[in-house]
């Protein structure tokens, strides 16, 4: 089918499918309608949440309040009891006997044995009824712990060491002198940290002993009374919560120590566990309320805390996330209730306009449709005749690599029906290992949106095609990756055309090399050693194709200026003069102004140019220095270098192959280091051995 001219203009005009006038008016309607619509939503949206957030305030504002005020109540019950335990030491502490015998301890400076054993007449009447009171003194010290439930009682000097101790108190620890020595520092009470002994937590606290007849506060302390008190049972009481009048609230206790943060919680199976407190603050004192992870349980809560006067201890108030917020989602549900009634009632109501303004249209709309269909049938006439007459082969396949689609040159190609297409894969259509080649690229189309093309080798009927096949990714209309379209050319004609050319480049090569070592003996062999090497280390640095047949043909050609010098300098038996040098190196014009009308595709002149110039700019015949010379004139000069030493010359024997490298190393100003390196490792394998042996014996 073939359609051209105004029928073909008439077939891509869709004017005739406009809207009527009054379908143009009823789509203004509808406009106005979702406009009115969406701001009666958006009311019934931001109305609700506009309360929604100040109900949520107000909420967040009471159980701040509440749980700040409960938690500076407990600090003040912890602050209490702990003043309670303080004061039970007071008889002890204010005794005259105490102080009396804590006194003349300060005076002998902690020392038993100098009142044990007086050195002077005044420690004798001073210090033998101390000593004859100690037993006394700490029967008292025991009584006072046994009938106020401490733990244990020890009487400490200045300096920390123990006077007395209760009876089955057990041994004095390095913590309990450091704390000791604190009271003293500050004259006043000083608390422990909280610990875990068998026998249950326990907490010290230092109080100072003052001199008989001393006024506290107005002199240092002579001693400390350091008391070692039960916590479980009392303490458990105060952080105890009634979960019925109180759902969902956690109270824990926290402790400072050692710069960590503890949670001490009595009765536990891990009294003392070290925990994180988010958006804590030491030096403000308090916790402020924040929502956080639980330090009691699991979950989310919202908790604040208050400091306990006497040890680094804070009361840490939670209530629960989901008891916090439960008024809160009571008040948003009835909120969005009654917004969606309001937007549901509104949309009813102008859906029911809209249908029966849409009723009066429906038949002027059928028309419409009806001559849209037969235009779009047209077209797609048109289109297939258009598809049908392109010759490159087109393919869609979906994201499994099955065939949706195939146009009729891709069907005519594998032998098949369009339609016979769709439903097979690579697999079905080329066999096994072309679909497996095909694959690779299909992954990468897939895996990166990106177009990919390739050329392959595939066979139809029995017949050795050359392909260049473009594939891109077929998206939809959100952007999904649906699947592959591939465009393939067959380009055999190029690919035989190509290699014809390559090969009479070749043979020409070959006849050069031929002539030019017809001229000099000692140039047999020479361009192809060079061009082996200069692959070998081509590859071994892990260069490009094109780079390594840039070399290969380079190596081949690169003695073809010779051709242009004298025969009696090139056959000479001894060393050239400076002149005859300057005129031998000319050897790579002449090799330039031969090549230059040959059409190789790759710089192979350019190499060729600049395979005798060095790093240091000290070569010829430009003097070009460092990254000015190719990569390829660099391998290729090496290997040049490395070749002609090692075969023997007309005015010189050769040399040993790991005697050329270390010369061409230690030049690493003129040659390239890589380069060097690269033909080391090749001179090192079983190919690289092959290749010198091969020069030995030529």
């Amino acid at each position: 089918m073939t359609i051209s001219g105004p029928d073909a203009a008439e077939l891509l005009d869709f004017s005739a499918a406009d809207a009527a006038p009054q379908q143009s008016r009823r789509w203004r309607v509808l406009l106005w309608g979702a406009v009115v619509v969406a701001v009666i939503a958006l009311a019934a949206f931001l109305v609700p949440k506009l309360t929604i957030d100040a109900k949520r305030s107000q909420l967040m504002g009471q159980i701040s309040e509440r749980l700040q005020i409960a938690a500076r109540g407990q600090a003040e019950v912890v602050s209490t009891w702990l003043q309670g335990t303080q004061r039970l030491a007071d008889p002890l502490v204010e005794s005259e006997l105490i102080r009396l015998f804590a006194a003349e301890m300060d005076l002998a400076d902690g020392d038993m044995a100098r009142l044990a054993a007086p050195q002077s007449e005044e420690e004798r009447g001073l210090g033998v009824p101390l000593v004859e009171q100690l037993p006394f003194i700490e029967r008292v010290i025991t009584d006072f712990a046994a009938n106020a439930d401490f733990l244990a009682a020890y009487l400490v000097g200045r300096k920390g060491d123990t006077f007395a101790a209760s009876d089955g108190a057990a041994s004095y620890t390095a913590l309990q002198r450091a704390l000791a020595k604190q009271a003293v520092e500050r004259g006043q009470t000083v608390f422990g940290p909280a610990r875990a002994l068998p026998a249950g937590m326990a907490l010290d606290l230092a109080i100072p002993v003052f001199a008989a007849q001393v006024e506290p506060g107005t002199a240092p302390p002579v001693a400390v009374l350091v008391l070692v008190t039960p916590l479980a049972g009392s303490l458990a009481e105060i952080l105890a919560v009634n979960l019925q009048a109180s759902p969902g609230v956690r109270r824990t206790l926290l402790q400072l120590d050692g710069g960590a943060l503890f949670r001490i919680a009595p009765g536990s199976a891990e009294a003392i566990r070290e925990v994180s407190l988010d958006g804590f603050d030491l030096a403000a004192g308090e916790v402020p309320f924040a929502r956080r992870a639980s330090l009691s349980g699991p979950g989310q809560v919202y908790s604040a805390g208050a400091m306990v006067s006497g040890p680094t201890w804070w009361i840490v108030e939670e209530l629960e996330v989901s008891v916090a917020e439960r008024p809160l989602e009571t008040y948003a549900t009835a909120a969005i209730v009654v917004a969606a009634l309001v937007v549901v009632a509104v949309a009813v109501a102008f859906g029911a306009f809209w249908w029966r303004l849409s009723s009066l249209h429906n038949e002027a709309l059928a028309r419409q449709y009806q001559s849209l269909a037969g235009r779009i049938q047209a077209q797609k006439q048109l289109l297939d005749s258009i598809n049908g007459a392109i010759s490159e082969h087109i393919g869609l396949k979906d994201a499994e690599g099955t065939y949706v689609y195939a146009n009729p040159a891709f069907a005519a190609a594998v032998g098949r029906d369009p339609e016979a297409i769709a439903g097979l894969d690579d697999a079905a259509i080329f066999g096994r290992g072309t679909a497996n080649r095909l694959a690779l690229s299909d992954r990468r189309v897939l895996k990166n949106q990106e177009t990919v093309t390739v050329d392959e080798e595939i066979y139809f009927d029995s017949s050795l095609r050359h392909l260049q096949i473009s594939k891109a990714p077929f998206l939809d209309t959100d952007g999904t990756s649906r699947g592959i379209v591939s465009v393939t050319r067959d380009i055999t004609e190029l690919v035989e055309q190509r290699r014809k050319k390559e090969r009479a480049i070749e043979q020409m090569v070959a006849a050069l090399v031929r002539a030019i070592e017809l001229r000099d003996p000692y140039l047999a062999g020479h361009s192809r050693r060079v061009a082996e090497f200069a692959v070998a280390v081509g590859r071994q640095m892990d260069c490009a194709d094109d780079l390594l047949t840039t070399v290969e043909l380079a190596a081949n050609l690169s003695q073809i200026g010779k051709l242009a010098v004298p025969e009696a300098i090139l056959t000479k038996p001894a060393r050239l003069t400076e002149d005859e040098i300057r005129q031998m190196e000319t050897h790579v014009e002449h090799a330039v102004h031969l090549l230059d009308g040959i059409e190789f595709e790759l710089p192979v002149v350019e190499t060729i140019a600049q395979m005798h110039e060095r790093l240091d700019g000290k070569g010829y015949p430009k003097g070009l220095e460092g990254n000015a010379i190719t990569l390829a004139a660099r391998i290729l000069g090496a290997c040049d270098v490395f070749c002609a030493r090692v075969e023997p010359r007309s005015y010189r024997a050769s040399l040993a192959p790991d005697a050329v490298l270390d010369i061409l190393q230690e030049n690493s100003s003129r040659y390239d280091p890589k380069v060097i390196e690269a033909l080391r490792q090749v001179a090192t394998t079983i190919s690289g051995e092959k290749l010198i042996a091969g020069i030995a014996a030529g």
